[in-house]
């Protein structure tokens, strides 16, 4: 049977069709779930970021895809800003025959740099080499503090093409080292791991999204709004995870919370006016009535394009350094109300209309 509306998957035939259990995600659901030989539009990355005590940010993630003819591109994406400038914005790739990736963990390789499980879910490593990358890299130890995080299967899917999203580290402790121009620097803080992979280009299901994540006084905060495409029946998913410790707080999809979004600003390349900023509601539960702000600062520190099927349109990537303010209750009832920096990015999957020629 042809559905006509996207959606994510969260019935119990879904988790028992994809062999996962409903909140206890394995080790094993970080490692590889795409083949070894990527069919055209299919993709998988794994992604990391960190925001350090001495004003710096990381992004790093380590990607595979194929193009429409079935090529496998590996690259790495590298991204570091200070107190909200941006530094280094990089996209590096490298020849196919230089990636590995592992089954039963989190275990992927390019060339030098690799994204690796030292334990489970519980502690990673990412390193990027400085010496393949014009001096610029990475290497940080995460180690997770809250649980794993996945909403229902973590399957957005359309008529069996699909997106998906693993949360394995939706907050840590981060610490080692960011090297820039061959400079080290010492760096110390709170970190993200989550992991995404898909069967199509994303452009064929998903028209945008919104994504953030913070660490704010000791709570773990991360947050999506995902919009399907008209043609996939245009349903949004907004997502809202709120963790201290062992403790989850919040667990909000769908129906349960309402995603606002706020003041736009002119993309720095296209132009097109996008989101700086967003707020999530709460509308049920016990949890009713608590918010997350997402205030973008108008601070851009990272604006790349993103590889499109579609022959019409450009897909723009862009991050900015949020101030994140929670506004809810801790595990005893008590309010909870504060703020700290955090990462916002808009995807924006039809962000300029391509030239022709």
């Amino acid at each position: 049977m042809t559905e006509t509306t996207g959606r994510l998957l969260d019935d119990d035939a879904s988790f028992i069709s994809l062999g996962i259990e409903r909140g206890k995600p394995g080790t094993w659901e970080d490692g590889r779930r795409s083949r070894e030989q990527l069919a055209p539009g299919e993709w998988e990355w794994w992604y990391m970021d960190a925001h350090f005590t001495n004003g710096y940010m990381a992004v790093s993630s380590l990607h595979i895809q194929a193009d429409e003819h079935g090529v496998n591109q590996p690259f790495i994406t590298l991204n570091i800003a200070k107190d909200g400038q941006k530094v280094v914005d990089q996209m590096i790739p490298f020849p196919t025959k230089s990636m590995t990736v592992a089954g039963d963990r989190a275990d992927t390789k390019i060339s030098n740099s690799y994204f690796r499980s030292l334990d489970g879910l519980d502690r990673f490593r990412v390193f990027v080499d400085p010496a393949e990358n014009g001096g610029n890299g990475l290497d940080i130890e995460l180690v997770r503090t809250v649980p794993p995080y996945r909403p229902g299967t973590g399957r957005w899917d359309f008529n069996g093409t699909h997106f998906s999203w693993l949360c394995a580290v939706p907050g840590g402790s981060a610490q080692g080292t960011l090297t820039i121009d061959g400079t080290q620097v010492p760096v110390e803080g709170n970190g993200y791991h989550d992991h995404n992979w898909g069967d199509v280009p994303m452009d064929h299901l998903l028209g945008d999204w919104l994504w953030g994540r913070a660490e704010i006084a000791g709570t773990t905060v991360v947050s999506a709004s995902v919009r399907f495409r008209e043609i996939a029946g245009g349903l949004e998913t907004p997502l809202l995870y709120v963790a201290r410790g062992d403790e989850v707080l919040i667990d909000a999809v769908n129906a349960q919370l309402t995603c606002l979004e706020g003041v736009k600003v002119a993309h720095p390349d296209t132009g097109k006016r996008i989101s700086s900023d967003c707020v999530y509601i709460v509308d049920e539960g016990p949890q009713a009535g608590a918010t997350v702000r997402f205030n973008g600062n108008k601070s851009i520190v990272a604006s790349f394009p993103y590889t499109n099927s579609s022959k019409d349109w450009q897909t723009w990537y862009t991050r900015y350094a949020a101030t994140v303010t929670l506004d809810a209750k801790d595990a005893d009832g008590a309010r909870l109300q504060t703020a700290d920096r955090g990462t916002l990015e808009v995807m924006d999957f039809f962000g300029r209309p391509t030239e022709r020629r």
